[in-house]
């Protein structure tokens, strides 16, 4: 299973750190590969420092999936130490760009609320669902990952 990451869990972009108990969004895009997601593949997002809550993540991208019933589907979690699974789901069934146009999903904040976050944590989609017909080669994916102290 292939391991993605965004331009800031590579470090090629640094984002704000949330200070205090207002609400930060970090807009964390993500170039997918040239070859079709498959079932298990994850993307990595960004890194969650400790004491930070996140409150919600909205996952929006263009057309993934051009099949007349499209199946791809994410889970949103916290990628494992050895960066081959989520060690926690935060939420799943997650379809972002399920429509022509495009669309966005969002996590159910409630999960992502009272998650543990006494330690530091690498946020990422898992692909649970391949695509039935599969149009993500080289398109941007753009999660907006709103988070407090």
């Amino acid at each position: 299973m292939p391991k993605y990451q965004s331009d800031v869990a590579t470090g090629k972009k640094a984002v704000p750190q949330p200070f205090d108990a207002s609400v930060l969004t970090v807009a964390v895009d993500l170039t997918l590969p040239s070859v079709a997601l498959a079932a298990n593949d994850l993307l990595e997002l960004l890194d969650i420092p400790p004491k930070v809550q996140l409150v919600a993540v909205d996952v929006v991208a263009p057309q993934l999936d051009s099949n007349a019933a499209p199946t791809l589907a994410f889970s949103l979690g916290v990628i494992n130490a050895a960066g081959t699974d989520l060690a926690t789901v935060y939420d799943t069934g997650l379809k972002p760009g399920s429509a022509a146009a495009g669309s966005a999903a969002t996590a159910n904040s409630a999960a992502l609320a009272f998650a543990n976050r006494d330690t530091a944590r690498k946020l990422g989609l898992k692909v649970t669902t391949a695509a039935a017909t599969s149009a993500t080669a080289g398109k941007q994916v753009l999660a907006l990952v709103r988070m407090r102290y």
